[in-house]
């Protein structure tokens, strides 16, 4: 693990996480649970950083919650630290892909 940013790219108005290449998924063993800052909405997920490993990752709206979630509006609220968890980086190779279904804090 990384220890956490000083300062989070997300935090510099001029940075684009959406950018191609601008965030380079890390590896993180799939089931491991990890520390997040919600970061931004869309209509089919939510944007975290992971706060022990300096990188980002996404939510998709069916895994956001252990109820039906209809849309941003049901969202932890950006700023939001949460627990998620990892299912590995998408076929496409450019985006780790999280749940936060059914996920505690680590005890």
């Amino acid at each position: 693990m990384s220890s956490v940013m000083a300062h989070p790219k997300h935090l510099d108005p001029s940075w684009d996480m959406h950018k191609p290449g601008n965030v380079v998924p890390v590896q993180i063993t799939p089931g491991e649970t990890v520390h997040a800052e919600v970061v931004c909405h869309h209509p089919f997920g939510l944007g975290l950083y992971l706060l022990d490993y300096d990188t980002y990752g996404h939510v998709n709206i069916p895994n956001v919650a252990d109820t039906v979630v209809h849309g941003p509006e049901e969202f932890p609220p950006i700023g939001a630290q949460v627990w998620a968890q990892s299912f590995g980086i998408r076929g496409d190779g450019r985006q780790l892909n999280l749940t936060m279904k059914g996920v505690t804090a680590p005890r």
